[in-house]
C-alpha cells in the first residue's frame, strides 16, 4: 500500500515548485533579454562607428585624402606607403577609442588592425562577417578571436570606389564586458529571486497551515466519532465551505449516537427476552453457521457458549435426527416441526419448529429454530400410561380377592363354620391394608413427581440419628425375623438433608433388606465421609438380584419375583421413591447384588449442597 502525504504537503509543495519555476522562467527570459538588448546596442554602436570609417577609409582608398609623404601609384597592393598609412591609422582609432578596427582587402589581405600585427595575420577571406559583407554589403558576427584569445562581435562594411568594392572595414568590441554585464545582472535577480522565493514559501506555508490546521482537527474528531466517542463535537471553521462540513459532521454524530443508543435500547430489550425465555432460539445462516443462540438451547445442546457462535451447527449437535431436521428445514421457505430425542445422561425430548429467516431485501439468510423441551410432557404422559395400565393391574388383583372372598362369606352367613370365616376376614383385610399401601405409595411418588424437589427443605442433619430413628421404626419385623441390623456411622457425620424424605428413602430400602432376607441374616448399615460427599451402604445377606434385573429395579411397578413381592406385601414403588428423593438431594443411588448371597444399596449424597467438586464427583461415578 502506497505512503499516503499529508496534505499540507499536497498544497505547500505544489504552491513553491509553481513559484519557484515562474520566478526561474522570468530569470532566464531576463537574462536573455538583457543579453540580446546589450548587444543589440553594442551591434548599433558598432555599425554607426563602421559607418563612419567605411567613409574615412574609402576617401583614403580613392585617393581623396592623401598625405603628404605618401605617393600616389596605380596600384594599392603595391603601395606600401599608403598600406603602412592604413594600418597605422587603424592603430591611432584602436588606441583613442578602444575599439578594434581592421581592413581587410577584397582578396582576404589585412591591411590595417588596430591591435594586431598585420603580418602575422592570416587571410581573412573566409572570415564569415568578411563573406556576408563582400555579398549582402554588411556581415555581423560574434566569434572568438585567436588573435586577441576573446570572444569578439565583428560589425564588416564594404568600401566601394567606382561602383567597386576595394576593401572591407570591420570594427570590433569585446563581448566579455557584455557577459560580465550579464551575470551581474542575472546575480543580482538570483538573489532576490532566492529571497522572493523563501518569502513565497513562508506565505504559501502559512496559508496553507491556515487551510490544513481545520481539517487536522475535523480529522481528530472524526477518529474519534470511529472509535465510537459520538459525544464529541468539532470546531466549526471560519471558511463557508468547512464550516457546512463540520456542522454537518456534527448532526451526523449526534443522529448516530440516537440511532445506537436506541439500537442498543432494542438490543438489550431483545437479548433479555431472548434470555428469559424458556424455548431455545437458534438462527442459523444457510452455510449451516450458527449467528445466534440463547442460554436455553445452549443448556439443551450442552455445549459451551463461547465455542458456539459462527460454529457449524454440525459440530456441535452431532445427532442424526437434529441434522436431517436443519437440512429440511434449510431447503423449504415452510415452516418444519418435529421432536427429536437427545441422549445424555438423561433422555432429552425435544419438539423443534423451524421458520425461514430473511434479511432487509427479502433475501433469504438462514432458518430460525425455536427448542421446546417436552421431556417433561413425554414423561408425564408415558407416566399416565404406564400408571392406567399398572394401577389397574395392582388394584384388580386386591380388587378381585376381597370380592371373591365377600361373595363366599355371604354364601356362609347361613353356616357356622367361624372358622373360615375369620380367615376370610384376614385375607380381605391383608387385600385392604396392601390397597392403602399401594394408594399411600402412589401420592408420595406423584408428589414427588410433581414437586421435582421443590418442596424440598434442607437442614444440616447428624446421620447417625436419623439412621437409628429409620432402624427404630422398622423394629417389630426386625425382631419377627430375629435380624440384625448393625450401624457403623460417625457421631459427627452429617449431611445437608430433608430429614423427612431421607428418612423414607433410607426406611424403603431398609424394609426391603428384611423383607428379602431370611431369619437370622444380618443387615449392616455404614455411612463414610469422602471429602465433600457421604455414602451410606445397606448391605444384607438375602436373596439377591439377578444381574439382568438390575438395571431396572428402579422403575415402578417393577418387581423381580412378582409372586414374592405380593405375598410380602410390596406395592412396585418403594425403589422408584427412594430414586427420586435422592435425585431432588443431588445424589446418586448404586446396587450391587449377587443373586443368593447378597444386595448392597449405596447412596451417595454431598454434605453441601452447593458443592460442586462433590456434583461432579457423584456425576462421574
Amino acid at each position: 500500500m502506497d505512503k499516503k502525504k499529508k496534505l499540507i504537503w499536497q498544497i505547500f509543495s505544489p504552491f513553491l515548485i509553481i513559484t519557484v519555476l515562474s520566478l526561474s522562467s522570468i530569470t532566464s527570459y531576463s537574462t536573455s533579454y538583457f543579453k540580446k538588448f546589450f548587444l543589440r546596442n553594442s551591434e548599433k554602436e558598432l555599425t554607426t562607428r563602421t559607418k563612419l570609417l567605411q567613409i574615412n577609409f574609402g576617401d583614403i582608398l580613392s585617393d581623396d585624402i592623401i598625405p603628404c609623404d605618401i605617393k600616389p601609384t596605380n596600384s594599392i597592393e603595391g603601395d606600401q606607403n599608403r598600406l603602412h598609412y592604413i594600418d597605422k591609422h587603424c592603430k591611432d582609432i584602436g588606441e583613442k577609442t578602444g575599439t578594434r578596427v581592421t581592413v581587410i582587402l577584397p582578396s582576404g589581405v589585412v591591411v590595417g588592425d588596430s591591435f594586431g600585427d598585420i603580418k602575422m595575420m592570416g587571410n581573412h577571406m573566409k572570415r564569415p562577417e568578411i563573406m556576408d559583407a563582400l555579398k549582402k554589403e554588411k556581415g555581423i558576427s560574434i566569434r572568438y578571436s585567436s588573435t586577441l584569445d576573446k570572444n569578439m562581435m565583428y560589425v564588416a562594411l564594404q568600401v566601394m570606389h567606382d561602383k567597386a568594392v576595394t576593401a572591407v572595414v570591420r570594427t570590433s568590441v569585446s563581448v566579455s564586458g557584455i557577459d560580465n554585464k550579464i551575470k551581474s545582472v542575472r546575480n543580482h535577480i538570483l538573489i532576490a529571486m532566492l529571497f522572493t522565493i523563501l518569502a513565497a514559501a513562508i506565505a504559501s506555508l502559512y496559508v496553507t497551515r491556515r487551510i490544513t490546521h481545520p481539517i487536522e482537527q475535523m480529522k481528530k474528531g472524526a477518529v474519534k466519532f470511529a472509535k465510537g466517542d459520538l459525544n464529541v463535537r468539532l470546531a466549526v471553521p471560519d471558511s463557508e465551505e468547512l464550516s457546512e462540513l463540520a456542522v454537518t459532521m456534527n448532526q451526523m454524530a449526534q443522529n448516530l449516537d440516537e440511532k445506537i443508543k436506541d439500537f442498543k435500547s432494542r438490543s438489550m430489550e431483545l437479548e433479555a427476552v431472548h434470555a428469559s425465555m424458556q424455548e431455545g432460539v437458534m438462527a442459523i445462516d444457510k452455510e449451516e453457521k450458527i449467528i445466534t443462540i440463547n442460554d436455553a438451547a445452549v443448556k439443551m445442546l450442552d455445549f459451551p457458549a463461547s465455542k458456539l457462535k459462527a460454529r457449524y451447527i454440525l459440530e456441535v449437535a452431532r445427532n442424526f435426527e437434529f441434522q436431517k431436521f436443519i437440512q429440511r428445514a434449510l431447503a423449504t421457505p415452510e415452516p418444519v416441526e418435529d421432536d427429536i430425542v437427545i441422549t445424555r445422561d438423561d433422555e432429552l425430548i425435544l419438539n423443534i419448529h423451524s421458520t425461514a429467516l430473511y434479511d432487509t431485501g427479502e433475501k433469504r439468510m438462514g432458518t430460525l429454530i425455536i427448542f421446546h423441551d417436552i421431556t417433561r410432557i413425554r414423561c408425564l404422559e408415558r407416566m399416565h400410561k404406564d400408571f392406567a395400565a399398572n394401577v389397574s393391574h395392582e388394584l384388580k388383583t386386591p380388587l378381585t380377592a376381597i370380592k371373591g372372598f365377600i361373595e363366599t362369606l355371604q354364601e356362609m352367613l347361613n353356616t357356622d363354620d367361624t372358622t373360615k370365616s375369620e380367615s376370610f376376614l384376614k385375607i380381605i383385610e391383608k387385600n385392604v391394608n396392601r390397597m392403602i399401601d399401594l394408594i399411600n405409595d402412589l401420592l408420595a411418588l406423584s408428589k414427588l413427581e410433581r414437586l421435582r424437589g421443590t418442596d424440598i427443605y434442607l437442614e444440616n442433619q447428624h446421620m447417625a440419628t436419623l439412621i437409628q430413628g429409620v432402624v427404630n421404626t422398622c423394629y417389630s419385623s426386625i425382631q419377627a425375623k430375629n435380624i440384625t441390623v448393625s450401624i457403623d456411622c460417625p457421631e459427627d457425620v452429617t449431611a445437608m438433608v430433608d430429614p423427612i424424605l431421607m428418612e423414607q428413602a433410607i426406611l424403603n430400602l431398609l424394609d426391603n433388606a428384611v423383607k428379602y432376607s431370611s431369619e437370622d441374616r444380618p443387615i449392616a448399615i455404614t455411612v463414610t465421609r469422602q471429602d465433600d460427599f457421604i455414602d451410606i451402604v445397606i448391605k444384607d445377606k438375602g436373596c439377591g438380584i439377578g444381574k439382568e434385573h438390575l438395571s431396572k429395579i428402579f422403575n415402578r411397578f417393577y418387581r423381580v419375583d412378582k409372586a414374592r413381592g405380593r405375598r410380602e406385601g410390596g406395592t412396585g414403588l418403594g425403589l422408584a421413591i427412594v430414586k427420586h428423593i435422592i435425585q431432588y438431594h443431588h445424589g446418586k443411588i448404586d446396587v450391587k447384588s449377587i443373586k443368593n448371597e447378597g444386595t448392597s444399596f449405596k447412596i451417595i449424597i454431598p454434605n453441601d449442597r452447593n458443592s460442586l467438586f462433590a456434583k461432579r464427583h457423584i456425576k462421574k461415578y
